[in-house]
């Protein structure tokens, strides 16, 4: 029987499992992790380099193509099904995920450790407290009580059997009933990796909220154009999921070098040269940046989103959702806020030349 098995589909799912092995050595002795691959090649990417720093830390992990193909899927459900019914001790990364949810009935775990996946932490905790069913926070109004007990999660949540049930996070949330919060300060990622080395200019973290639709990509191209020639931004550091055409534009427009993260922006913060200024937007790194950065000279500041940057048909819901993950951002870490620009910048201009060079944990492409 394995006595802990993880359940992961992102990079970040997979750093945070990390996290959790490092400071539960205990447990993480009989760890062993499930890597649900995602399909776009920068996740895998990431998924790659993390399994190298899994593989050093002596942890067993194995990768599923849980995408490739019905007949497939169905095959790698089934062994997937069979390791989920051995496991005594669960640890997943995300509940909202069909996949995972596809497994669950599998599972006879006494314990659940849900580890962090950031913002969407925070929705879930939310949800599972109010009964809901489990919808992510950009996919339209909010969602439906659910009859009975709660949602089929809930309800497998509340089961009997279930002796333990705990969120590892570095959010501010508090836990639904029943369960307790274990802090994240991610302590695997300062404990290996340091002293933070610090570069000339600033970083721009990139986002995929024009990619989900909530934020229109003109006002965006226009909001980060003004934003890298008033703050002096040398790199933008792209979102795995942001498209390459949006990109060749963000490049001419900005000049600034575009860079595709090879590892979690977490861990690359710690082992790459960064800006003496990390500029994000509404995320997850508003909140993780100021830990893993701690008692170094970067500064993380967060941009705030105008209204009017919004698409048309934006669900209330979602627009709520930004604008309490910045505010909570900002009171939990003292963040400065940078205001949107009202006058908007000309249309195109370019910043000064960088000289760039290829860095061993980003790719550089062709804009």
């Amino acid at each position: 029987m394995t006595e802990t098995l993880a359940l992961v589909e992102s990079p970040a799912q997979l750093l945070n499992v990390l996290e959790w092995a490092h400071v539960h050595p205990g447990e993480a002795s009989s760890l062993s992790i499930a890597i649900l691959q995602p399909t776009d090649r920068h996740s895998r990417e990431q998924v790659r380099r993390l399994c190298k720093f899994a593989s050093q830390a002596r942890l067993v992990w194995r990768r599923y193509e849980v995408r490739s193909g019905s007949v497939s899927r169905a095959r790698t459900l089934l062994r997937l099904g069979r390791s989920v019914s051995n496991a005594e001790r669960l640890v997943i990364g995300d509940l909202f995920s069909r996949t995972v949810q596809a497994l669950l009935p599998f599972s006879k775990a006494r314990e659940v450790v849900v580890v962090d996946d950031g913002t969407a932490t925070t929705e879930l905790v939310a949800l599972l407290t109010q009964g809901q069913n489990l919808s992510r926070w950009h996919q339209g109004e909010a969602p439906k009580k659910s009859e009975g007990k709660g949602s089929s999660v809930g309800r497998w949540l509340a089961r009997d059997t279930l002796e333990r049930f705990a969120f590892f996070t570095c959010m501010p949330v508090a836990p639904p009933p029943g369960a307790v919060v274990i802090p994240n300060e991610y302590r695997w990622i300062r404990d290996t990796f340091g002293p933070v080395q610090v570069r000339g200019g600033a970083d721009l973290a990139g986002t995929s909220l024009v990619e989900t639709g909530i934020i229109d990509q003109q006002r965006y191209l226009e909001a980060i154009t003004w934003i890298a020639r008033s703050r002096g931004v040398w790199r933008y550091l792209a979102h795995r999921r942001e498209s390459p055409d949006k990109l060749r534009e963000i490049a001419g427009a900005t000049g600034m070098e575009i860079l595709h993260p090879e590892l979690p922006m977490e861990v690359m913060a710690r082992v790459e040269p960064i800006g003496h200024t990390v500029l994000t937007f509404a995320s997850t790194i508003a909140y993780t940046l100021p830990i893993v950065l701690r008692n170094s000279p970067v500064r993380v500041e967060l941009c705030e989103i105008d209204d009017a940057w919004i698409t048309e048909g934006t669900a209330a819901r979602s627009v709520d959702f930004l604008r309490n993950i910045s505010s909570l951002a900002v009171d939990r870490h003292g963040l400065s806020r940078i205001p949107p620009q009202r006058q908007l910048p000309p249309a195109r201009y370019g910043l000064p030349g960088v000289p760039g060079r290829q860095s061993p944990h980003g790719s550089h492409e062709p804009y």
